[in-house]
């Protein structure tokens, strides 16, 4: 189990990430994000695979109209030593998403170091 402390700023880091993405906030996205991070997925039909700054960029192109209180729920959080992974579930252009983050405590923070995400189907 880990503290209350630890399960803030997991939390902090990913509301940072989730409005830096859905806010078209590059500096947010840089903060949440470690610079060798990885955001993999299949989106329409093909396989996505960015790197922080190549999806920084994807962002910028898609988000026209920055969502001021983007909607998301982290579902689970879960520690081991300095190595957390979290499932949230956020809404992004409209998309249903699943997202799972990798995180690492490094050099006294913890910083998103992968992303895998699950776009749900239309219903």
């Amino acid at each position: 189990m880990f503290d209350k402390t630890t399960c803030a700023a997991i939390t902090d880091v990913v509301t940072t990430y989730v409005e830096g993405m859905c806010q078209n906030d590059p500096e947010k996205l840089r903060s949440a994000m470690h610079p060798g991070c990885s955001i993999i997925g299949h989106f329409d039909g093909g396989l996505e695979w960015e790197s922080r700054d190549g999806f920084i960029a994807v962002v910028d192109k898609a988000v026209t109209a920055p969502d001021p209180a983007p909607w998301y729920a982290i579902r689970s959080i879960s520690v081991l030593g300095d190595v957390a992974t979290v499932h949230v579930e956020d809404i992004f252009l409209g998309g249903h998403y699943d997202d799972t983050l990798i995180l690492l405590n490094h050099q006294g923070r913890w910083v998103i170091v992968s992303k895998v995400f699950h776009l749900r189907p239309a219903s």
